[in-house]
């Protein structure tokens, strides 16, 4: 996905190269979006022993929904193409799960788990369909960072991890009367590449009944999402 965008705008610049002299053909277009969406992962959580073995294994589905505002910023080409950004200032959060420590431990401690989505960015290529005046498609790369936030009777702490995946989505966007600003309404669905992390403890550490700790690791995958955006724009430039 990353090389066919990188294509794509790369053909574009080319296209407008013969004639750099007329800038008319750019525009620059700015918004502001208030976005909903629905998230959905799955999650395998699994204990160790001090040997290493795997004691307890949980594996659950979940969706869940939450709704953020975001900010881009697009390089029009001509008619038809424009390469934007946008970047999510807020957090994508997930309800708070009770999650199990502890391994062998009989009375394994019960904590607090939950994850921030930040810095929530996308990079795509946005093309307008001639066949309906204001349709358009796009497609882009997505990452993000995600702060796991627990609270754990043992102590340990998840380490931060990242990741990231691809981006589809079609909208319907319009001027307001003769002005430069416009109101944009878009769908799309993202996939996030599975990410994995643990609580810091080595694999085959002896359980400590005093802090309770042993090897914990969780792993998510299917990590996907449907955004709904209406987003406010303004355009220097319009063709």
């Amino acid at each position: 996905m990353k090389k066919i965008i990188t294509t794509i705008a790369f053909i574009a610049l080319c296209t407008v190269s013969a004639k750099a002299v007329d800038f008319s053909v750019f525009s620059i277009t700015g918004g502001l979006a208030a976005n909903q969406g629905v998230f959905g992962a799955t999650a395998t959580e699994k204990n160790d022993d001090q040997s290493g073995n795997n004691v307890y294994t949980d594996k659950e589905s979940g969706v869940f929904t939450d709704s953020y505002t975001s900010q881009f910023i697009e390089l029009g080409i001509g008619q038809f193409i424009a390469i934007g950004f946008e970047h999510t200032p807020d957090s994508v959060s997930t309800p708070q799960n009770v999650s199990r420590e502890g391994g062998s431990n009989p009375s394994p401690g019960k904590n607090t788990v939950s994850v921030d989505f930040n810095d929530l960015n996308t990079t795509y290529v946005k093309l307008n369909l001639p066949i309906l005046d204001g349709l358009y498609v796009k497609s882009g790369i997505v990452s993000t960072d995600l702060d796991i936030k627990e609270s754990m009777g043992s102590g340990s702490t998840y380490r931060n991890v990242d990741t990231d995946g691809t981006m589809i989505g079609a909208g319907y966007s319009r001027y307001l009367g003769e002005s430069n600003l416009g109101i944009r309404f878009e769908t799309s669905y993202l996939e996030l590449d599975d990410v994995k992390t643990d609580n810091g403890v080595a694999q085959g550490t002896a359980y400590v009944r005093s802090i309770g700790r042993s090897h914990n690791g969780v792993s998510a995958s299917n990590l996907e999402g449907l955004q709904a955006k209406i987003a406010l724009t303004y355009t220097f430039g319009k063709n």
